[in-house]
């Protein structure tokens, strides 16, 4: 039986928030041995009710974060130290061997290092919040947890990515911002506002610019996601839905000319969808190759077919019933997650550190990767890694370059070489190689091959079923091999009766059922991003290649990672799923509520579409809040001086809190707040992010200015090493620019037969096919 990924690893944690403990419990999860650290007074989360009006969730979320641990005071050496971003500071804790692993919500240093943190609050100021909602707002809360979780992954990464490293001549530290991990999710928006030369406005629930149509319909039973993008999805969609009045409209084709239709469009479908369930609605979608997920409610997700056939969902027990949560979405083949909670693995010896890396900035140096990837998930992974020094040599191709390249295939755009003009490609590619290769093509296909065989690892995001059709799949290439890692990264993963949807991360977000728990009453699911899916996706098949990376290391065993992006967006649902098993009911809708903070909201300021959000999370903070308004009536008021007493006047306190903050600048208002004691933070818009001060002041984005898609700002991997940034390593490359080079190098190809190959079309330097987008 082969051991745990990480196996013999020790970490202790210093509890306090849900980032720190999160990382911690991804460890646990992958086999390390973890000693968890009471904070002194207690955990909050112990005693917190996922509902406040239900005691059978009290303690479940602590529960799901802490099954696996062991509870109690550190003994003997340890690799990783977690330092919780709520942990109270301990001078006598023994010394990583290999690192620490400090959180906060805002960086040891910079304008908010002080600033009281929640996830509220970083949704606003990293641009998420404001995109959702009604058009005349108030944006909302994407959800409890959301950013802490995120970071969590980030702590997770950095410090696997440390024991691949090896052992350092002194303990290294990790300063991980919760903030700065958040980013990741509005990077693609946030070159939405700067390749369209204007702020994103907010357009209403379910509704997004460019992109149309991205909507979620009633059905006959339960609710269904759509995202039917390019000329033919948008036909074959059509078609299927019986409206050829729409197939047929010439000014509904481009995708990128929908939106001023969006009214008559989504009014067409909402009398279709009816006639059947969301189940066989996807069914259909998949038959007719449209990217649609059926949006299942808590139930759905705790029953769904694909996820109980996959052991998609752990469990554990508490107080003797038995919980499905959502099980870490590393799925590794050999050596895969726990999945019985509360039956951690034997404690292993403590294996020695792995030879120290001769940069520990670059601690996978000389590991090369392939990335077959297109779009945002895959390419961010493989980002991740070329981050940390590894060499990513991406392969496309002239009749089919990474769609992200470009959204205007005519004759015209590509002979000005539009397809290079791309930020978002330049933003998610940096740091790497381009090879051209048709691998439709016997000559294209074989020297694929080769590059796998020189290669440590592979990686892939196309539909199920298409990599093997080639040729190119985890079967073939591991072979006569067995150090290689293989990363895919489908829907719903390979080998199932949904293996063949086909998704975008707006249709990833769909299928794990999150939008079912963001919103108000009354309002249809709720979508919370555009492509949501995607940079979720990407950061935890990042982590899933990481942890691989160290198992081969020590063991010299490769594997397939056989991921599903779906199943990377159900830790988010993990509140609505222990509801849901607690109580037996669908949870209810909070709006910008919360089941513990109260008041917890977003309200508008002064000027047009500008908002401050904030969350009163303890007594301090409600007497700050209470004397900043200059309201000495809640401040003598014995009965608000709880959340459960503020609860029963929340209507009140809420309107009070509008009706001054009205009045006030958006930024003045959120430091004053943080001033005060209170979580807040100002609603950036999407084109504000970059420029924030607090980021700039902690060097958090890369300026940069490639040639052809022009200047702008890319965000670094969301931790400092011992104070340090890691290094971009270069630019995005051009479309088949290192083909030469690569294939010269890696494959022995002479000079003339690399000239027969441009010939003959199975390398280009251009796209050489036009097709539709």
């Amino acid at each position: 039986m082969i051991p745990p990924a990480l196996s013999g690893v020790r970490v202790l944690e210093l509890g306090g928030g849900v980032a720190g403990a999160y990382a911690a419990k991804l460890f646990a999860d992958m086999g390390a041995h973890v000693t968890r650290l009471e904070p002194a007074g207690g955990d909050p989360l112990r005693t917190r009710r996922l509902d406040a009006d239900e005691l059978a969730t009290e303690g479940l979320y602590w529960h799901y974060l802490n099954a696996g641990k062991q509870i109690g005071e550190p003994s003997g050496s340890y690799d990783i130290l977690i330092l919780g971003e709520d942990a109270p500071p301990r001078d006598d804790l023994p010394a990583p061997r290999i690192a620490s692993l400090d959180v906060t919500w805002f960086g040891r240093e910079g304008p908010y290092a002080k600033w009281q943190g929640s996830d509220l609050a970083v949704q606003a100021i990293t641009g998420m919040s404001h995109p959702v909602g009604p058009a005349d707002g108030p944006p909302y809360f994407l959800g409890e947890h959301q950013a802490t979780l995120v970071a969590g992954v980030a702590a997770y990464s950095a410090g696997v990515a440390a024991l691949i490293g090896g052992q350092p001549a002194e303990p290294q530290t990790f300063d991980i911002s919760i903030l700065e991990s958040v980013i990741i999710m509005s990077e693609m928006q946030m070159c939405h506002t700067l390749t369209l030369g204007m702020p994103l406005p907010r357009v209403g629930i379910n509704r997004y610019i460019p992109t149309c149509p991205l909507s979620i319909h009633k059905c006959k039973e339960g609710w269904i996601g759509i995202t039917p993008l390019t000329p033919a999805q948008w036909q074959s969609f059509c078609d299927m839905l019986g409206l050829p009045e729409l197939r047929d409209d010439p000014d509904l084709l481009p995708s990128r000319t929908r939106y001023p239709h969006v009214d008559r469009i989504e009014a067409a479908f909402d009398a279709k969808f009816p006639q059947k369930t969301a189940l066989e609605w996807a069914a259909l979608g998949r038959e007719h190759k449209v990217p649609m997920a059926w949006v299942p409610d808590a139930e759905g997700i705790v029953g769904h077919p694909i996820f109980n056939a996959r052991q998609t969902l752990a469990q554990m027990r508490v107080g003797g019933q038995l919980y499905k949560v959502p099980r870490t979405p590393f799925c590794l083949t050999e050596t895969p997650p726990l999945f019985d909670l509360d039956m951690p693995p034997e404690p292993a010896s403590q294996p020695e550190p792995l030879p120290a890396a001769a940069d520990p900035m670059a601690p996978l140096a000389g590991i090369r990767v392939m990335d077959f990837s297109m779009g945002w998930a895959g390419p961010l992974a493989t980002r991740m890694l070329a981050d940390f020094g590894a060499e990513v040599i991406k392969v496309e191709a002239g009749r089919y370059p990474d769609w992200w390249r470009a959204v205007d295939w005519t004759p015209e755009a590509i002979a000005r070489g539009q397809y290079e003009e791309s930020r978002h490609f330049a933003m998610i590619n940096r740091s790497k190689k381009s090879v051209s290769l048709d691998l439709t093509q016997a000559d294209g296909l074989e020297l694929a091959k080769r590059l796998v065989a020189s290669s440590h690892i592979v990686v892939e995001n196309q539909a199920a079923g298409v990599m093997p059709r080639l040729g190119l799949g985890w079967q073939q290439m591991s072979q006569g091999r067995d150090d290689l890692i293989y990363l895919s990264m489908s829907a719903y993963g390979s080998g199932n009766a949904w293996s063949d949807t086909r998704a975008y991360g707006s249709v990833l977000e769909q299928g794990s059922g999150l939008p079912s728990f963001c919103g108000r009453e009354g309002d249809p699911p709720v979508m919370g991003h555009l492509a949501y899916g995607d940079p979720i996706g990407g950061i935890y098949g990042g982590a899933s290649l990481l942890t691989a990376i160290y198992h081969q290391r020590r063991t010299g065993q490769g594997q397939w990672i056989n991921n599903t992006q779906i199943e990377a967006m159900l830790p988010f649902t993990t509140h609505s799923l222990l509801i849901r098993q607690a109580t037996g009911r669908e949870p209810r809708r909070l709006g910008n509520g919360h089941s513990a903070f109260v008041p917890h909201g977003v309200f508008a300021t002064m000027g047009e579409d500008r908002w401050v959000s904030l969350a009163v999370s303890d007594e301090r903070g409600w007497q700050g809040l209470c004397k900043l308004m200059g309201r000495r009536d809640w401040l003598a008021d014995e009965s608000l001086a709880t959340a459960e007493g503020r609860r029963m006047r929340q209507d009140e306190i809420e309107a009070g809190i509008a009706a001054w903050a009205i009045h006030q600048p958006r930024d003045m208002i959120a430091a004053a707040l943080q001033e005060a004691g209170v979580s807040a933070g100002p609603v950036l818009h999407l084109h504000e992010v970059d420029t924030n001060f607090h980021l700039q002041a902690r060097a958090f984005f890369y300026e940069i200015d490639r040639p052809h898609s022009g200047q702008q700002y890319h965000s670094a991997l969301p931790f400092r090493r011992n104070g340090q940034r890691y290094p971009m390593r270069g630019l995005a490359p051009t479309l088949g620019g290192d083909s030469r080079q690569v294939l010269t190098d890696v494959t022995g190809l002479a000079a003339d037969e690399f000239q027969a190959l441009l010939a003959k079309g199975i390398v280009s330097l251009k796209p050489t096919q036009l097709r539709g987008g």
